[in-house]
C-alpha cells in the first residue's frame, strides 16, 4: 500500500508545481515607463481686461514663477506606461496637452490621458509655467506639489497628497490638499485646509483661515481686522505678533496649556490652563485658535 500512496504524493506535488508554473505565466510583465516635455507659448491679448490662468495636470507637480507681461509659457513633462518602450511611448501619446490664451485674458494649460480621463492611474503630467506678474492662477493637480513665486494676484490651489509652497502673495490664497504640507507667505484672504501636514504661514495683513489635522500650525506677522482662524489636532499651535498689537483672544486646547508671552490679557468668561479668554490691549480682530493634547503658545515679537 505504500507505493500507490507515493505515486498519489507525486501526482500531487507535479499538480502543484505545474500550478505554479501557470500562475506566474499569467502574471504582467513589469510596466516600462517613458518620459518626455514639451514646450508651449501663447501670447495674451494686449487689450485683455486681467489675466487668469489656470493649470490642470495629474500625478504630478506644478510650478508657477513671474514671467514676461503679456506672455505665458510652459514646460510640460509626461509619462505614460507600458509593457515594451514601444507601447510606453505609444501611451505617452494619448496625453493631450493643450495651451490656449482667449481674448478675455483666461489661459488654459490642460493635460489630460485620453483613453480615461478621469483616473489616468500610473500616467503623470507636470509643469513648469511662467506667467504675467499680475496673473491670479487657478492650479489643479492630483499627487503632487505646488508651488508659486513672485505672481501678485489671488492664487487658488487643489491638490492631493502633495505639499503646497506659495512665496510673495499679493492678494490672498485659497489652498485645498491632504497629506502635505502648506507654507505661506503673503498678504490678503488666506484660506488653507490640509490635512496630516503643517501648515506655517507669513503673513501681512492677512485675514487666515487654516485648518489641519496631525500637524503643527504657525502665523507670524501681522493680522487684519477681519475674523482669524486656527485649528488643528495633536499638534501645537504657534502665533508670533507685534509687541503693539490688539486683538480678542479665544484660545481653547486639551491636555495642555495656553500661553500668553509678551501681552497683557483682560480675560472674559472662564479661564484655565487650558482656556484663555478675553482683550488684548485695545481689542480688535477675534482670533480663535483651537487644538487638541497639545499647547498653544501666543508671543510677543
Amino acid at each position: 500500500m505504500l507505493a500507490p500512496r507515493r505515486t498519489l504524493a507525486t501526482l500531487a506535488a507535479l499538480a502543484l508545481a505545474a500550478a505554479a508554473v501557470a500562475g506566474c505565466g499569467d502574471r504582467s510583465p513589469i510596466a516600462i515607463s517613458a518620459t518626455g516635455t514639451q514646450t508651449l507659448e501663447e501670447t495674451i491679448p494686449a487689450d485683455a481686461p486681467a489675466v487668469t490662468v489656470r493649470v490642470e495636470m495629474f500625478n504630478g507637480p506644478i510650478e508657477v514663477r513671474a514671467g514676461s507681461p503679456g506672455q505665458v509659457s510652459a514646460v510640460v513633462t509626461t509619462r505614460g506606461s507600458g509593457s515594451s518602450n514601444a507601447d510606453a511611448e505609444a501611451d505617452r501619446a494619448k496625453i493631450q496637452v493643450t495651451l490656449d490664451a482667449n481674448p478675455d485674458g483666461s489661459v488654459l494649460l490642460r493635460a489630460v490621458y485620453g483613453p480615461n480621463p478621469s483616473s489616468p492611474n500610473n500616467r503623470a503630467a507636470s509643469a513648469v509655467v511662467e506667467v504675467p506678474p499680475t496673473a491670479a492662477l487657478d492650479l489643479r493637480t492630483s499627487n503632487g506639489g505646488v508651488r508659486t513665486a513672485g505672481v501678485a494676484g489671488a492664487v487658488d490651489v487643489r491638490t492631493s497628497n502633495g505639499a503646497v509652497t506659495l512665496a510673495d502673495l499679493g492678494a490672498g490664497a485659497t489652498v485645498q490638499t491632504s497629506n502635505g504640507a502648506v507654507e505661506i507667505a503673503g498678504a490678503g484672504i488666506l484660506d488653507v485646509e490640509t490635512s496630516n501636514g503643517r501648515v506655517a504661514i507669513e503673513g501681512t495683513a492677512a485675514t487666515v483661515r487654516a485648518s489641519t489635522s496631525n500637524g503643527d500650525l504657525s502665523f507670524e506677522g501681522t493680522f487684519s481686522d477681519g475674523a482669524q482662524q486656527l485649528r488643528t489636532s495633536n499638534n501645537p499651535i504657534t502665533v508670533r505678533l507685534p509687541a503693539d498689537a490688539s486683538f480678542a483672544l479665544d484660545a481653547r486646547t486639551s491636555n495642555a496649556n495656553v500661553t500668553l508671552d509678551g501681552f497683557s490679557i483682560t480675560t472674559s468668561g472662564a479661564a484655565s490652563g487650558a482656556t484663555l479668554q478675553g482683550t488684548v490691549g485695545t481689542g480688535g480682530p477675534s482670533v480663535t485658535l483651537r487644538t487638541s493634547n497639545a499647547a498653544i503658545v501666543v508671543s510677543a515679537e
